[in-house]
């Protein structure tokens, strides 16, 4: 079903990105198909330069978080501006320069015809982009990661280049301090929204500065593995850990029932002691995971409530607004 008439606003996470983030403020087109306003922000993240002043000169309006607190904080802030009042989309891109505002259209335009409740743009799909190979590889493995986890073929899980509409305003949940992107894919992919990726040309390096993420790949892997690992577990409780007690629990009891009865035969354990305390080990150990999926499985019952609550109260702040 078609949605007309959103009211777009417009997000641009900066850090010291004074050289760039007026031209990126200046390219957002300001009349779209389907869209009846189009407002922006800049989530000044602690920036030492003059990016406030840049950006507000070029028209934006500015909100400084006051220190550095990272780009999952940056995203959170635009979410709770747009659901606050009353946006029906939101798309977030990058300071930097790398993404083209004039590609903006073709993000909102699945959310206008009703076709998506995600759009991402994807550096990979259909296009050969020049990276390193390091990057590369890396980005196809947590591509795969998080297809595996959503259920979704993804080509770039990490493009910050996106739209999100009225749906996943509604529904999103967002916890990870470092980064969002691969967390967004998998909790909608999850709540059944429509994610779809759109190629789009990217610039392969930044014009001004070193890449903060590039600049320590090894620290980006793994606050991206826990991201997704946090976003998943939520989900799949039974999966994460149920699975793996029950598995447990039955290597063990194996274990010591194979002991058992050779005591009975032999009447001695030895030399399989070993063997009695691996699978009593197990056992516990498994036992432990059970409680612990069980617990989860609770918590993830809680947050859904949580978040239906909060997706209603986003409904009425929209209407209000409307």
């Amino acid at each position: 079903m078609s949605v007309m008439g959103l009211k777009l606003l417009v997000s641009i996470p900066a850090l010291n990105e004074d050289a760039t983030v007026g031209g990126v403020v200046r390219g957002v087109p300001r009349a779209l198909p389907g869209v009846d306003s189009v407002d922006i922000v800049v989530i000044d993240d602690g920036s030492t330069d003059s990016t406030a002043r840049e950006a507000s000169s070029a028209g934006a309006r500015v909100v400084s978080h006051g220190r550095n607190r990272g780009l999952g904080d940056a995203f959170r802030t635009s979410l709770g501006i747009a659901r606050r009042e009353g946006y029906d989309a939101l798309v977030t891109l990058d300071a930097d320069g790398q993404f083209d505002p004039s590609g903006i259209p073709l993000l909102v335009e699945p959310l206008v015809s009703g076709r998506a409740d995600l759009v991402t743009c994807s550096r990979f799909l259909g296009q050969n982009l020049s990276t390193p190979f390091v990057k590369r590889t890396g980005n196809r493995l947590v591509a795969r990661t998080v297809s595996s986890l959503c259920g979704v073929k993804i080509h770039d899980a990490t493009c910050g280049f996106r739209a999100y509409g009225p749906s996943a305003l509604e529904q999103l949940s967002s916890f990870s301090r470092f980064t969002y992107t691969q967390e967004a894919l998998i909790d909608l992919a999850w709540k059944g929204l429509n994610i779809l990726e759109v190629p789009l040309p990217v610039k392969p390096a930044r014009e001004h500065g070193r890449s903060r993420i590039s600049g320590n790949l090894w620290r980006y892997a793994a606050l991206s593995l826990g991201a997704m690992y946090s976003a998943a577990h939520d989900h799949m409780p039974w999966r994460f850990y149920g699975l793996p007690g029950f598995a447990m629990v039955l290597a063990g009891l194996a274990m010591e029932a194979f002991v058992f009865g050779r005591w009975l035969i032999v009447s001695q354990v030895t030399p399989f002691k070993g063997v009695a305390i691996a699978g009593l080990f197990l056992v516990v150990l498994g036992t432990l995971l059970l409680i612990v999926a069980s617990l989860a499985d609770t918590s993830s019952h809680n947050r859904h409530l949580l978040e239906e609550i909060i997706a209603e109260n986003v409904r009425k702040n929209r209407q209000a607004n409307g």
